[in-house]
Order: C-alpha cells, then structure tokens, then sequence
C-alpha cells in the first residue's frame, strides 16, 4: 500500500483507494479511451435505482494534473431510499426521527479518478461504497447513448500487489486454481488469439477456468493457468477479474486459499479536515489523486 500525501501538514483523516485498470471493446475493436471518457462529462445528473439502492453522479468533470492530457474526476453518490432516519442523541437521551423529502436520501460520497492514457482508475473505498464492477456498469449503460459506444463493454480489474503474484510462485503445490478474466483485447499478447475465440464463440464478456490437480499432485508452474496467470497479473494492464489460488508452501503447511481480492494495489491519501463537516474540500483529494497518478506515470515512464 502506498501513502501519498497532499502537503506538509498533519492530516486528521486519510481516504484509501483501490486501484483498477480499464479494458473496454467494442465489436468494432479497442475504442478509443480517451475520447470515451472525455464524453463521459454527460454523467453528471445521471442517477440509476436498484431496489432500495440509489447510485448518483454528482460531478462529472474534466482534469490533469502536470500532464498534458485530461482525466475523469467523478463523485458519486450512493445510499437507500429510506423515508426516515431514527437517531438517537446522546446528550439527551432521545431519539427522533428525521425524514426525508421526495428527490433526497442519505448518501456516501465516493471520489473516483480515471485516467484514460494509463487505462487507470482510483476509486475510494471502504463500507458503503460502490464497488468498481457497479461503477462500470453504470458507466457502460450510459455510455451506449453516446455515438460510437453503442456496443460498448467496459471492465475494471484490480491492479494486483507484486506480493500476490510472488506468493503464488512461492507456492511448492497448488491444489487448485479458479481464474475469471475480462473479454480479451488485442494487446493482452500471445494468448489474444486463443482467448478471443473462445469469447468470440460464446458470446461471452467474461471468461472463468477452474483447473485442479490430480489428489496428490500439483498444477503445474512452467506450463498452462498458472504461468499465464502470473504474466496476467504482472503486466502493465492487469486483465484478471478475480483468481482463488489453494495450495500449500512446503510439505509441513497446511492448504491455504490466496484471493485477489486481498491483494488490490491501495494508495492513501491523509488531508485536512474540516472541523465541522469531518470532510476535505473535493479539490483536495482531486489535486492529490492527480498528483498520485503523474507520480504514477513518471514511474512507468
């Protein structure tokens, strides 16, 4: 996990964001990343229901940082649509109830960065937050009214931790192994091919390969899933949705399960505060998730 702070001062909170990479495929091809998601400002306003379940765009702008190309600031809303709240207050000993008017509920608010040259995005996380699968659903479905994206498909997928891929490795047997990919693009390398008419055939966006060893054995490491899966997950655009790996590290351990979803990249941000609102100004976790990505970027420069 990587901290990065905004400035000199001593924060009084810090906000954690996980980090994804974005593959996106159109049945025309690779679209165009950049003009995506500069047309992707029409998001704000934008709001979508599921059940009780709120999700809104409340900002939709445009942003660098010291580049010169643009990225995707978005804050988005999200909450149930409860007609009151019961609270109850300390000091008093009571509880009342406060309701909510028509057009209003009780929201998190999310901070999410895209950067459409890396093919990155930073999105907020932690309880009540969207996940990055919600987020791209959204942004896919909307993105089908704009000229061009029509037959849009956007996946995110975690950018993995170098320790996830080393333990795997580190593994002396591996029991089992469950991989689910994102639809392939042109620059995943040799497996494009392969991979491309498998989906192609089944129509699919995802792809998912369970494999097991044999009661005793162990999958191989020079060959097949596993040595794939590692070069999936050290690339510069990692493609996979999630993996489960059983094995043990020596013959005296017992099996353990590793998940991806352990091992997303993080950066921390600590801010200042507001006293009274608990809450950084929005251009400030803006100016430092700018500052993190061109940091980013002169590091795979």
């Amino acid at each position: 996990m990587r901290c990065w702070y905004d400035g000199s001062q001593m924060p009084k909170r810090t906000f954690r964001f996980l980090q994804y990479s974005i593959h996106a495929h159109l049945d025309s091809g690779n679209p165009d990343y950049a003009a995506l998601f500069h047309a992707l400002t029409v998001l704000k306003g934008k709001n979508r229901k599921n059940g009780k379940r709120i999700t809104a765009i409340g900002t939709a702008m445009l942003t660098r940082g010291s580049t010169d190309h643009d990225r995707l600031s978005l804050i988005v809303y999200t909450g149930d649509d409860d007609q009151n709240i019961l609270l109850f207050d300390l000091d008093q000993q009571v509880e009342f109830n406060a309701a909510t008017e028509a057009g209003r509920f009780v929201a998190r608010k999310t901070h999410v960065l895209i950067d459409p040259i890396q093919r990155m995005l930073v999105i907020e996380s932690g309880r009540g937050h969207p996940s990055a699968e919600e987020l791209a659903e959204f942004i896919e479905d909307e993105a089908h009214s704009l000229e061009g994206f029509n037959t849009l498909e956007l996946s995110f997928t975690p950018v993995p931790t170098r320790k996830f891929a080393e333990k795997i490795t580190g593994m002396q047997r591996i029991q089992s192994a469950t991989v689910s990919l994102a639809r392939p693009n042109p620059d995943w390398g040799d497996r494009y091919d392969q991979l491309t008419k498998y989906a192609a055939e089944s129509n699919a966006k995802v792809i998912d390969a369970t494999v097991r060893a044999g009661r005793r054995d162990s999958l191989s490491k020079d060959s097949g899933l596993i040595p794939n899966l590692v070069h999936w997950l050290t690339g510069a655009l990692p493609a996979v949705v999630n993996a489960k790996i059983k094995g043990a590290f020596d013959a005296q351990s017992p099996l353990t399960e590793l998940k991806l979803s352990d091992y997303v990249e993080t950066v921390s941000i600590p801010v200042d505060v507001s006293p009274e609102t608990k809450q950084p100004p929005d251009s400030v976790i803006q100016k430092s998730l700018n500052a993190y990505l061109d940091s980013r970027g002169e590091d795979n420069g």
